[in-house]
Parts: structure tokens; C-alpha cells; sequence
């Protein structure tokens, strides 16, 4: 093998890591560019600087503002900025103990610190408890260096604590920041240049009723009840603090002096709270409940609910309106609530308890949903609002309501405030997976984003920055019209000749990792960077061959959470944006992206791979996952509407607000093909749908199919389930033994099927480390063809809606591009075939408990332990063998979750051993410091 030739293949432009303030000009914009996986460019204005990951809120402070910053990483953050942007003191709060030894480390973005002031420019933390104390302190020497000149910033290292987006500034240089699963709030003071822990005020869960939505605590039942605070502010004479408790659906008043508490109901899932009416009332945004609480602050008792969204009823099935950022008109008793989930700001009236007037937050007239507005500021007459969705910031005129420009930023805009005639705003996502030389996981890939706008400059620039943020989203007339036509003529041509289409998921793999082999994709592959080739996918490289491969495929999406949404939904919700670090970095909440997961995953009946399919009234303490659909829900409910025929095998549906799927989706899901599972393969499951088919010729052979085949996610080196090496093979048996089938049909002729991963995050690629693979076969498609158009999984989406006739679901696929230059002139209607699997059955070493071997037994035939499969399958013999029980029950414990790293490393070392590992990792290095990029840009990102 060699080294690809460099620069062969296109690099996306992407911006540096910042390291330091900049203020960005003609002659340095294109340094601070960057394409995202939907094409979308970012371009942000004003002066810049970097953020630890995931940052959620920034509140003025002293002569500048503090920037609070809660990603899936062991710290979260709270950085003190001055009014050149310049980073002047940090803290970071561990969830555990905090690391003893001073030690030099550095973020993996690129920003260096130490827990003492004397090394220059400490600026973060990242602890790797495996790492050593050498490794960290190289990679943070080679950062310092990176940063000599600038002065020494000081760093303060907490333990035993949390952040989770609430910060707020009172008296006396104090910051109060909102303490997520610590459920406390923490009294920060700056001293001497750092920030000080002065008080941990303690909070306590807080029942709600049982009508009200989640109608169930939502943590894990079987450990301590979290109040979970999320959003703090400071009373108007600096006394008490209050405080949103997001588990509890409760608001809480501390005094400040005695650290004394009052509880108040609040709506489902607390979001923000706000003073209104100059310090009289106080309004909670409800980001379950479709509207706002109105509490008297003197008396401390709600006055009454306001409603932002349709009215809320236990058997709602569309999506929630997603209340969030509040902001209080100056001189009025009205607030404005940012409904993030329908693109629309509400203004109330706090002492009436009505809406005032909704104005509309859309980047052009009739857009679908997208922009999710989750941030507002109101400043000299002005409404700013944060589109996380659009990158941008809109301004409005408060008085007439009316639209008055964009301002763009960075990746994902989460929060603003104003300060001294000057916005700033934060970027959850900053500027995408930019330069960096250190190794990343999940969150290293959203180094974040402060940035700063001196209002003075809207009256001359505000007009050639709405031209700008139109055109780097896509949504300039000019653009949308070409687009459409475009679109219309592709369409057209599709409908003529494709009439079924078929989408199968797999999980989790990058383009290299299974195509790196695969020498027709030239520069496109990278060898080196291979794990399964022709052994374990002869099917693949196959479909490859005969079909068509897209060989610049990115996943839209980071993890698992957001994959899924993407895959069926064209976007995620704001819901699943924000708290997916917090269930992947296991900080006090059960993960709730769309699917149902237990609540007690200790006790037995946690596993039950058929709970997509049930009504939660019929599962029990398992999660409600009404509040993570985005706003037009996905394409299943896209299909029962438009009364298009299809069928789901394994993908998740929405539900009604109390849980219950309604039988007219029920009728399209196969409830006996099973979901997560990892001892049932997926040659059992591509057998199921193939014998639901046969049940169903003719014309009940639906127009869609959603197949899910998880298995090539592997198990890692876990004892006792399969090797990764077999996981993979059998997957790509099950899918060509699917694909087969289908070619046998006689609506081969008329079909289309796509095949791609719901994310890039078990290996390595040398171009992106969001690229994936997508591959389309069928007689209209061209064989043996590479296309190399960069599309995401967006395009599949907008595809699929272009053949059956289905309107788009999000800004994003109404703005996408149907997929092109894939579509032969003439069809060819050869079978597929199937090759043998060459990879015998090998398990994983390890201790095998009984209860595990018959776990895999009964995963061999298709089926889960149950109580009442083990009395049908075992003799006299076994009479005396226990009932399972939770300890050997599958729970999400005995899934791969560990960082996309961790899961490489895992499925290298199984499948190819130690000294293989070694060797591709040190050729990753090599690779990235020949393209002056980061590990991280190449490297997988998240182990879920």
C-alpha cells in the first residue's frame, strides 16, 4: 500500500481552530469559512474568538461578557472574556474528582491550559485519565507554543460538579451558573483575575402531577431524583435566585444570604426564566408544555399559563412548538417566548395572560420549518434572535414587528446577549471541525464560538450581511428558483421510471473504514485507513460494482441521537441538539432522541427490542419521546398522509403526547422484526422482511420500505458476542440476501434502493470525519459509477420525496437537491447476487455466563431471552437454571457507548490486533500533519 497522493481528493474548506480574538476582514474571511455536511456555508462577522466545546450561554460580565459551555466532554466550562474578546480567566467543573497534580494539558481543540497561571495562554481543559502526564504535556507544549506572545490566563479546576446552560450574572463581580445533574447552583466570584467557588446552593426533585407531560419522572427511576437546573436569574434587589429545574417541572427561589428554598409548578420541562413587568412577574418558557408559566414573584404562586402552540391535550400527535428563549420588552409587562421548533417569537402580556401579536422567523415567505430561534436579546428597539438552525442572527424592529436583516455566525448560534452597544453571541458548534493537532472524541468535533458585533455597524452593513446569510443557506431567490427547476426536470424523469423505493440504515461506519480496499474509488480510498475489506463485505464492494457509490457522502448529524432524526425527519430538533451531550457524556439524563428507552435499565424487561413498536401505556417507566420530534415529525407521517403504501421494519415513529402510536401508523410497522439487539443478526433480520414481503405481492407490495440492519455497529471486544469481523460479514450477508429478494420482484423494475450508515463514527477517513458511504442499486441506476457530487443524508431524504410526491419536512430537504448524475438512460434488470460469507462464526474471548450463552442462543434463531423462551427451549435437564435476570439481561451497559476513538480502537484490535492499531494510528498522524489538519478531521467521533 501507499499514501494517497495529497490534495488528489477535494478537501472541504473548513476555518482554523481560534485560538486567540480576530477580527475578521476581507483579507483573512476565507481562513474563517466553512462548508457543512447540508453544503451550507459559514462565514461569521465582527471579531471571533474560540470556546470549549458546546457553548449555551454568554451573559455580560465586567467589561466583557462569561461564556458557559456544557459538551460532551469530562469538564464543562465557564470562560470570563474582555471587551477585546480576549479570554482572561477559565473554569472548568468536573463531574468526579477533580485531577490532583498540576498538570499541563490541552483541549483537543487546539486550546492549551495548565492548572497553574505560569504556563502562557492557558486557556482549557481536556482530562484523559488514560492519557499520561508526558502525552499531556507534549500536546499541550505543541498548543503553548502555537500561542506564544499572549499573555498567562489563569484556570480554576472544581470538582464534583456540573454545568448545564443556565448562567446569570449579580452584585459584586458573582456569576450563578445552573448545575445540571449536581443539582446545585454555583456562586462564582472573580478574584484576582479567576473565578472562585464561593457557595453551592443544593436543589431537590420535585414531584408533578401525573397529567402533566412526561406524566413520569424522567431520569433513571431506580436512582436519585434530579430538580436537574437548567436556567438561573437574579432578582431584581440582587436577594433571591431563580432557578428552572428541567426533571422537576418546577421553578425554585433561593435566598442568596440563608440559602433557604421555595418550590413552584412550572410547565412540562423548564426551560429559561425571565423577570417581567420591571421585576413583578416571573415567566418560565415551558419546552414541554407548548407555552409559558406566569408566576407572581412577591407571593411566589403561579397566576397562570400561557399558550404559544395549539392547546396541549395528552392525545396530541403532531409536534410540540418547543418554547425556549424569553426576553422582556423594557417598559412593558410583555415577554417575547421563541418558539423554536415552528420558526415563530410570541410576544405576551404577563398581566393579562394573553398573546400580544407572533411574528414570523423565516428566512423567506412560506419556508418550513428550520430556523430554530433559541436565543433572544432586546437592545435600543431591537430584537435580536439566535437561528441555531440557519446560522445566523435575525434582527427585527420591535416596534413594528417588522424583519429588518441577518447577521451571520457561526455553526449552530445558541445563545446572545447585548453589552455596551455590542452583540455577542455564541456558537454551539463554532466553526465546524476545524485544524487541530490533538486527538478528539464525541464533542471535539463542535469547538465552540464567541463572537462580537458592534451595533454601530448594522445601519451601513446589515443589508450585505442578510445578502450573505441568504446566500451562504442556500435561500436567495436566485438560488431556490434555479434549485426547484433543477429538482422539477430530475423528478419528472425519476417518475417516469421509479415507482417503489427502498431505504436500508446500518450503523456507524465511515467511507474508508469499509471502502479504503476498494481500489475503483482511486483517491477517494484510503487503504490505510480500511478495517473491513473484500473478506467482510464482498456483497458491498459488489453493490459497489454494479451499482452506484457515492463516494463525498456526509452524515448530517454527529451521533446516533441526531442520525436517526436526519434519516427520517430531514433535521433534529432543537430538543435532541441539546441534550444529546449530556446523556452521551452519562450526566443525569436518559437519552430520549425519538425512540422509547427504559427508566429502571437495571431491572429486568429494560431490554425489549420490540418497545418501538408498543404504547407506553403498555411499557411502563420508559421515556416519552414526544418533546424530541422536530416540527413537521418524519417521513412515516409524510407517507400515512399522503396515503402512500410503506412499511417500517426497526425505525421508530412518532407518538402521540401520552405515548401511544395511532393505528393508522401502527398498520405500516412489522412488529415482530426486532430493533436494538445485539445477539440477533442480521441475516434473521433481512429473513423477516423477506418473508413479510412474500406475504404481501402484487399490489400489496408497498410503494416505501424502511429497513434498518444494525449489526455492522458490532459489539467491540465485549466477552462473549460476536467479533466485530463477523458482525460485519453477517450484516453484509443479510443486506445482499434483502437486496436479492427485492431484484427477484416483479417491482425490480420500478424500484430504487439506497443504503447508507445513520453516522461516521467507528473509524477513520482521510477526507472528513462525517464522510460515510451511500450506495443506490436498481435497473435505472448506473452500474459501476462513482459519483462524486458532495451530497449528505438530506439528499436521500429530498429524493425520496421527489418520487413519491411528498412535500418537504424541513428547510433543510426543501432546499436540497434531488441526487443526480446517478440515473441510466436504460435499465438493466439482472438479479443481484449473493456471495458466501467468508468469515466463519468467531465470538469474542472472554468469560461467558450461562445466562449470556443463552442470550446468544437465543439471538441465533431470532428471538430474546424471555422467561417463556427458556421454558420452550431447554429440557428436563435445564429445569433447574433461574429465570434471567437483570444482571444478564441486555441492557444500553453492554453496547459499544464509548467515544468513536474508543470504538475504533476496540474493533481494530479485535479484528486485526494490537500492533495493526498501532500502525493506522500512527499513519493517521502522519496524514494529518502532511495536510496541516487534525486528527479529529479524519477520525471518528462518537461511540453511540
Amino acid at each position: 500500500m501507499s499514501y494517497p497522493a495529497h490534495g488528489h481528493a477535494p478537501r472541504r474548506r473548513r476555518g482554523p481552530t481560534v485560538l486567540h480574538a480576530v477580527t475578521i476582514d476581507a483579507r483573512n474571511r476565507d481562513l474563517y469559512t466553512h462548508i457543512l455536511p447540508t453544503g451550507r456555508r459559514l462565514d461569521p462577522v465582527g471579531m471571533i474568538n474560540g470556546t470549549p466545546d458546546f457553548p449555551t450561554a454568554v451573559v455580560p460580565f465586567a467589561h466583557g461578557v462569561a461564556v458557559l459551555a456544557n459538551g460532551a466532554t469530562p469538564s464543562q466550562t465557564i470562560g470570563l472574556y474582555g471587551s477585546d474578546l480576549g479570554r482572561y480567566a477559565l473554569l472548568a467543573v468536573y463531574r468526579g474528582k477533580a485531577p490532583g497534580k498540576p498538570t499541563t494539558s490541552a483541549l483537543p481543540n487546539g486550546l492549551g491550559i495548565s492548572e497553574t497561571p505560569r504556563h502562557p495562554a492557558a486557556a482549557g481543559v481536556a482530562y484523559r485519565p488514560k492519557a499520561s502526564a508526558a502525552q499531556l504535556a507534549a500536546c499541550a507544549r505543541r498548543t503553548l507554543r502555537a500561542q506564544a506572545g499572549h499573555a498567562s490566563r489563569a484556570t480554576t479546576i472544581i470538582g464534583h460538579g456540573d454545568l448545564f446552560q443556565g448562567l446569570a450574572a449579580g452584585p459584586d463581580d458573582t456569576l450563578y451558573a445552573a448545575g445540571g445533574v449536581s443539582d446545585t447552583v454555583m456562586a462564582l466570584r472573580r478574584t484576582h483575575g479567576r473565578l472562585q467557588l464561593v457557595r453551592r446552593y443544593t436543589l431537590r426533585w420535585q414531584p408533578f402531577p401525573a397529567h402533566q407531560y412526561p406524566y413520569q419522572y424522567q431520569g433513571n427511576r431506580d436512582g436519585a431524583h434530579l430538580f436537574y437546573p437548567d436556567s438561573v436569574v437574579v432578582g431584581p434587589a440582587g436577594r433571591h435566585l431563580y432557578v428552572a429545574g428541567l426533571l422537576s417541572n418546577s421553578l425554585a427561589r433561593i435566598d442568596i444570604a440563608s440559602g433557604h428554598t421555595r418550590y413552584a409548578p412550572a410547565g412540562s420541562y423548564p426551560f429559561a426564566v425571565t423577570l417581567a413587568d420591571g421585576g413583578r412577574r416571573l415567566v418560565v418558557s415551558d419546552w414541554g408544555g407548548n407555552g409559558v408559566t406566569v408566576i407572581d414573584r412577591a407571593a411566589f404562586r403561579v397566576l397562570g399559563q400561557i399558550a404559544t402552540g395549539p392547546k396541549e391535550r395528552a392525545d396530541r400527535t403532531g409536534a410540540g412548538v418547543h418554547p425556549t428563549a424569553l426576553a422582556a420588552v423594557p417598559g412593558t409587562p410583555d415577554v417575547l417566548a421563541a418558539d423554536a421548533n415552528v420558526d415563530r417569537i410570541v410576544e405576551i402580556d404577563t398581566r393579562t395572560l394573553n398573546t400580544v401579536r407572533i411574528l414570523a422567523d423565516q428566512p423567506y415567505p412560506d419556508a418550513p420549518p428550520g430556523s430554530y430561534p433559541d436565543g433572544l436579546a432586546v437592545d435600543d428597539g431591537r430584537l435580536f434572535v439566535a437561528n441555531a438552525g440557519n446560522n445566523d442572527v435575525a434582527v427585527f424592529d420591535l416596534a413594528t414587528g417588522q424583519p429588518l436583516g441577518l447577521i451571520p455566525t457561526g455553526w449552530y448560534p445558541s445563545a446572545l446577549t447585548t453589552h455596551g452597544n455590542t452583540l455577542y453571541v455564541v456558537a454551539a458548534k463554532g466553526l465546524g471541525s476545524g485544524p487541530d493537532i490533538h486527538y478528539q472524541w464525541v464533542g471535539d468535533l463542535m469547538t465552540g464560538l464567541v463572537q462580537k458585533i458592534p451595533l454601530a455597524d448594522l445601519p451601513a452593513k446589515l443589508a450585505r450581511w442578510t445578502a450573505m446569510s441568504l446566500q451562504n443557506d442556500g435561500f436567495s431567490r436566485a438560488q431556490r428558483a434555479a434549485r426547484h427547476a433543477r429538482n422539477v426536470r430530475t423528478a419528472a424523469r425519476l417518475r417516469r421510471h421509479i415507482r417503489y423505493v427502498v431505504f436500508i440504515l446500518r450503523e456507524n461506519k465511515t467511507f474508508d473504514e469499509d471502502f479504503g480496499q476498494y481500489r475503483a474509488a482511486r483517491h477517494w480510498a484510503d487503504p490505510h485507513l480500511d478495517l473491513y475489506g473484500p473478506r467482510e463485505l464482498p456483497n458491498l464492494y459488489h453493490l459497489a460494482a454494479t451499482g452506484t457509490l457515492f463516494v463525498d457522502f456526509l452524515a448530517d448529524g454527529e451521533v446516533t441521537a441526531q442520525g436517526h432524526q436526519w434519516t427520517t425527519g430531514a433535521s433534529d430538533s432543537d430538543f435532541v441538539q441539546r441534550t444529546w451531550p449530556e446523556y452521551y457524556s452519562q450526566r443525569g439524563l436518559i437519552g430520549n432522541p425519538g425512540w422509547t428507552q427504559s427508566l429502571t435499565p437495571g431491572r429486568p424487561g429494560a431490554h425489549n427490542p420490540y418497545a418501538i413498536y408498543a404504547n407506553l401505556s403498555a411499557l411502563g417507566h420508559w421515556s416519552n419521546p414526544w418533546i424530541s420530534y422536530p416540527g413537521r415529525l418524519y417521513l412515516f407521517n409524510d407517507l400515512l398522509e399522503h396515503h402512500v403504501s410503506f412499511e417500517d421494519f426497526g425505525e421508530f415513529v412518532s407518538r402521540s403526547k401520552i405515548g401511544a402510536i395511532s393505528a393508522d401508523m401502527r398498520r405500516h410497522l412489522a412488529t415482530d422484526f426486532p430493533g436494538w439487539d445485539r445477539m440477533i443478526l442480521d441475516t434473521a433480520r433481512a429473513q423477516l422482511a423477506i418473508n413479510w414481503l412474500q406475504g404481501h405481492p402484487g399490489r400489496l407490495f408497498p410503494r416505501f420500505l424502511y429497513i434498518w440492519l444494525p449489526d455492522d455497529h458490532t459489539a467491540g471486544r465485549e466477552p462473549c458476542y460476536y467479533s466485530p469481523d463477523y458482525y460485519v460479514a453477517n450484516n453484509d450477508r443479510g443486506t445482499a440476501e434483502l437486496i436479492h429478494y427485492l431484484s427477484t420482484t416483479a417491482q425490480w423494475k420500478h424500484m430504487v434502493v439506497f443504503l447508507t450508515e445513520d453516522d461516521a463514527q467507528s473509524g477513520a477517513d482521510h477526507i472528513d470525519a462525517h464522510r460515510t458511504f451511500a450506495l443506490a442499486a436498481g435497473p435505472w441506476v448506473k452500474r459501476d459509477h462513482l459519483e462524486t457530487t458532495a451530497y449528505s443524508q438530506v439528499n436521500i431524504v429530498k429524493t425520496i420525496e421527489a418520487i413519491l410526491g411528498l412535500p418537504p419536512l424541513s428547510q433543510w430537504d426543501a432546499n436540497a437537491a434531488v441526487l443526480s448524475g446517478l440515473w441510466a438512460d436504460h435499465p438493466d434488470f439482472a438479479p443481484v447476487p449473493v456471495a458466501p460469507m467468508k468469515v466463519p462464526v468467531t465470538f469474542n474471548a472472554g468469560t461467558c455466563p450461562d445466562r449470556t450463552l443463552l442470550r446468544r442462543e437465543a439471538g441465533a434463531t431470532g428471538h430474546t431471552l424471555t422467561a417463556r423462551w427458556l421454558k420452550t427451549h431447554t429440557n428436563t435437564h435445564g429445569a433447574s437454571l433461574a429465570p434471567p435476570d437483570a444482571a444478564r439481561s441486555y441492557t444500553t451497559t453492554s453496547l459499544l457507548k464509548v467515544p468513536g476513538p474508543e470504538q475504533m480502537r476496540q474493533e481494530w484490535i479485535a479484528a486485526k490486533g494490537r500492533r495493526a492499531y498501532e500502525r493506522v494510528m500512527g499513519y493517521l498522524r502522519h496524514y494529518a500533519r502532511a495536510h496541516h489538519s487534525p486528527l479529529g478531521h479524519y477520525i471518528a467521533s462518537d461511540g453511540g
